[in-house]
């Protein structure tokens, strides 16, 4: 790594499942390596640290996919190297191994080597490994390595990206602009706050767009990719750390899984707040459908042509919780602040743009 010419950290949910994700950072930061991460990777390293990429793969960027693919040597930590973070694995978009050069660690030796060949392979668990690794590296590199190029690179694209997403997070558009949700959710939400998703826009904008602080503060259904996943998970997170704020992001097709979750809070009291980000559809297989087929067959929520949706804020209520259906983007911002403040279980039902 100390020889390599455009080094970068890929690092996987192992990290967090390790509770190493200071021991990550320790190394990133003393050999200036820049992290990339998978989507259950997401907020190992904080998104406002200076050495982040971001997330790789269908829903990551150009810039963190280049960076990646021109990578000379890359260290992979408590990944599966799985089908969506590499692009289906096709080297022409996010990793290519060979000619990159591959170091693997991960707790599973079954996923050394079986998605990319490895230069270097160790079975370990990786708080252990990381220590090891920086105690040495602090021996044969005392003063570090230095990027500042690349850092400055970094920054400039980051600052790019939102620049560039700026207009829609501020539109008064209605539907709301996604971008605009999670912006607002952003601005509400304490740093430390837990955010559980489901799938669909809510999961791939959230690792796209929505800036994570604290290590292990997101939980989102990664492999299966389980729709349902996000407003019960939210249940149990709150549970948890009851003093923590804690939100479900959660479309309207996930929430519709198992709306019956709200006689849960109701009954013992438990805190979440729902936002559901309601396009009236499956709208990531809409999306895709779309764009393959040139159909949204059974993914778009239509009664006699017109677009349509349960109130889930008036379902919420029928369950003893207290719903919020927004009528206009200016709304949902007070509506939030207002639930943080409740410390109350509440339903905010948001008419979204599929996009």
């Amino acid at each position: 790594l100390l020889a390599a010419k455009t080094p970068l950290m890929y690092v996987g949910g192992g990290i967090l499942l390790a509770d190493a994700a200071d021991e990550m950072c320790e190394l990133a930061e003393h050999l200036s390596l820049p992290v990339a991460h998978t989507l259950m990777g997401k907020g190992a390293l904080p998104d406002d640290h200076p050495l982040i990429l971001g997330m790789t793969g269908f829903w990551g960027t150009k810039f963190i996919n280049d960076k990646c693919k021109d990578a000379d040597w890359i260290l992979g930590l408590g990944t599966r190297f799985s089908e969506a973070d590499c692009s289906s694995w096709e080297s022409e978009y996010t990793f290519s191994i060979p000619p990159t050069k591959l170091i693997h660690i991960d707790i599973d030796p079954a996923e050394i080597g079986r998605n990319y060949p490895v230069a270097i392979g160790a079975v370990a668990d990786l708080g252990e490994a990381l220590r090891v690794l920086n105690r040495d590296a602090r021996k044969i590199a005392p003063k570090g390595v230095q990027r500042p190029k690349l850092v400055a690179e970094m920054a400039a694209n980051r600052k790019k990206f939102v620049a560039g997403n700026e207009k829609a997070m501020r539109s008064d558009a209605w539907p709301m602009r996604p971008e605009r949700i999670l912006a607002d959710l952003r601005d509400v939400m304490p740093r430390d706050a837990i955010l559980c998703t489901d799938v669909g826009w809510n999961k791939n904008g959230m690792a796209q767009q929505f800036p994570i602080y604290t290590p292990g503060s997101v939980f989102t259904p990664g492999g299966f990719a389980t729709m349902g996943f996000g407003a019960p998970a939210a249940l149990g997170a709150k549970v948890a750390l009851p003093g923590k704020v804690v939100v479900a992001l959660i479309g309207d097709g996930g929430f519709g899984q198992n709306p019956a979750l709200l006689a849960s809070a109701f009954e013992s009291d438990i805190a979440v707040i729902w936002v559901i980000m309601n396009n009236h559809a499956f709208g990531t297989i809409a999306g895709l459908e779309q764009a393959h087929y040139g159909t949204t067959f059974a993914t778009v929520f239509e009664k006699d042509g017109k677009s349509w949706s349960p109130d889930f804020a008036a379902i919420a209520r029928a369950y003893g919780i207290d719903g919020v259906k927004v009528a206009s983007a200016a709304e949902f911002k007070p509506a939030l602040e207002k639930a943080v403040k409740s410390k109350r279980p509440c339903v905010i039902d948001v008419y979204m743009k599929n996009e």
